[in-house]
């Protein structure tokens, strides 16, 4: 891969005579190698922790979970 960046990079660089074309070959580079899993960290503040507000439920989910247990998973 550097080898490539490097010889484009020299093409790139050397003056040409007039206007003549410029041809850069491109040679197909494998990487291997593991995908890592995005990491999260998440850290909560003591003063952040207010438990002074009420949560008010304007509507039953009940239903919704009843039809998703009835409902075939397939």
């Amino acid at each position: 891969m550097i080898t490539t960046l490097l010889a484009l990079s020299l093409t790139l660089l050397t003056p040409n005579a007039g206007a003549q074309a410029r041809r850069i070959v491109i040679e197909e580079e494998v990487i291997r190698g593991k995908i890592r899993k995005p990491e999260v960290t998440l850290f909560v503040a003591r003063q952040n922790l207010d438990t002074d507000y009420q949560l008010e439920l304007h509507k039953s989910f009940l239903p919704r979970v009843i039809n998703s247990v009835n409902k075939k998973p397939f």
